[in-house]
């Protein structure tokens, strides 16, 4: 039993991506426009499907560490599956949106699972291990928006049959490469030995503890106002007479320089500073940026800079952090953190659209870029203090 090759992770990650990015797309527009219900409904909708996610990673990073997850990741895998193809047959109301929140717990299950066999990849620098996973991610979640663009008409049931293709291809990958035996290696065992509070007892040091929770509480707050692009700033642009066709065409500048960002880190080892705290400082200034410049946007070109730089951010910090998360747990606790790294995201997508919609209607779009650039620079001076105080402190687990 050798250890997981990390092309075939990749390439699992690669399928999932493509399947769960049929769904988010044309959600929206499918059970608004055919199935003839409010936006309203729609958003409930979403926020459940996000809320199923995050229960899925969580519960999944939990159970990683104590049970094969092997066994595991393929019965996520084929509940996913299973979920897809009866949306081929049947996806009217209300099993539509029923198989939407199971198809969310199903990937955020999988999301977990795959996040955490990326820590038992000991052969590669765990930061570019992050950064391949991200990469892959992003690749597939580009390729599928583009064939729901081209194939969608009125009818669902193409592409959740393809999606459904997608993840049986992925249960056979998985099947036939996945199962690998879960050994500590050399250096980890040593570091164990040495950092015995957190190996013995299953407790990590304090200062890990606190330092991961900042990270990923700065994770759902970044992307409660990242989600502002999925949802109102479409309508903030339609009322600048910019058509929605150019607002479409911004998530393919999205995918583009996150393509060519996470090429040019690959390249570099997933490293772009030796001190992967400031890798995640860097990025996050980018983001801040990025909400300013919205702040003053009136003309498509400043959405388009707005967009590439946000892209820049996120491409920087958010593979980042999973990374941080295994350097800094223990064997026996990789996979809750990696589930934590998962969850908190869903988090800040679920409650994004309605903490925008509230901010917009008590004041208006431009306070919310306010508000938004203000939060992510607060978050961003209390990542620097709480890190740079500490982190000589921290035990790494490598």
């Amino acid at each position: 039993m050798k250890e997981l090759k990390l092309r075939y992770l990749l390439l699992g990650s690669w399928m999932d991506s493509i399947g769960m990015s049929f769904v988010w797309p044309l959600t929206t527009v499918y059970m608004h426009n055919i199935l003839g219900h409010s936006l309203t409904v729609v958003g409930i909708v979403l926020m459940l499907n996000s809320v199923a996610s995050i229960v899925g990673s969580f519960v999944a990073g939990r159970l990683f560490d104590k049970h094969d997850g092997y066994y595991l990741l393929l019965g996520g895998i084929a509940f996913t599956a299973l979920s897809m193809l009866v949306l081929v047959f049947v996806n009217d109301w209300p099993i539509y949106p029923i198989m939407l929140v199971c198809i969310g717990l199903g990937t955020g299950w999988i999301l977990a699972f795959v996040n955490a066999l990326g820590t038992t990849v000991h052969s590669k620098d765990g930061r570019f291990v992050f950064n391949m996973l991200y990469f892959v991610q992003n690749l597939g979640v580009m390729i599928g928006t583009a064939v729901v663009g081209l194939m969608f008409k009125d009818d669902v049931a193409p592409l959740f049959a393809i999606s459904t293709a997608l993840y049986v291809v992925f249960f056979v990958v998985a099947a036939m490469n996945y199962h690998v035996k879960r050994e500590r290696p050399e250096s980890l065992q040593q570091m164990d030995q040495d950092a015995q509070p957190a190996s013995k007892t299953q407790r990590m040091p304090h200062v890990n503890v606190v330092i991961m929770y900042t990270l990923f509480i700065s994770l759902f707050v970044i992307w409660i106002f990242y989600q502002q692009w999925n949802s109102n700033i479409s309508v903030y642009m339609l009322s600048l007479h910019i058509p929605l066709k150019d607002y479409s065409f911004l998530w393919t500048v999205n995918g583009l320089f996150i393509v060519i960002v996470q090429a040019f880190l690959s390249w570099k080892g997933g490293k772009m500073f030796k001190d992967p705290f400031h890798q995640v400082y860097f990025g996050m200034i980018f983001i801040i940026a990025s909400f300013v410049i919205l702040v003053f946007a009136t003309q498509y070109i400043a959405f388009v800079l707005a967009m590439i730089i946000l892209t820049i951010g996120e491409a920087i910090t958010f593979p980042q952090i999973p990374a941080i998360a295994n350097l800094l747990s223990p064997y026996g606790m990789k996979g809750r953190y990696q589930g934590l790294a998962s969850s908190f995201p869903s988090a800040g997508r679920a409650v994004g659209p309605l903490v925008g919609s509230l901010i917009i209607d008590t004041f208006s779009f431009v306070s919310l870029f306010v508000v938004a650039s203000v939060a992510i620079a607060l978050i961003l001076f209390v990542n620097i203090v709480l890190i740079e105080r500490d982190k000589n402190e921290l035990t790494e687990y490598k």
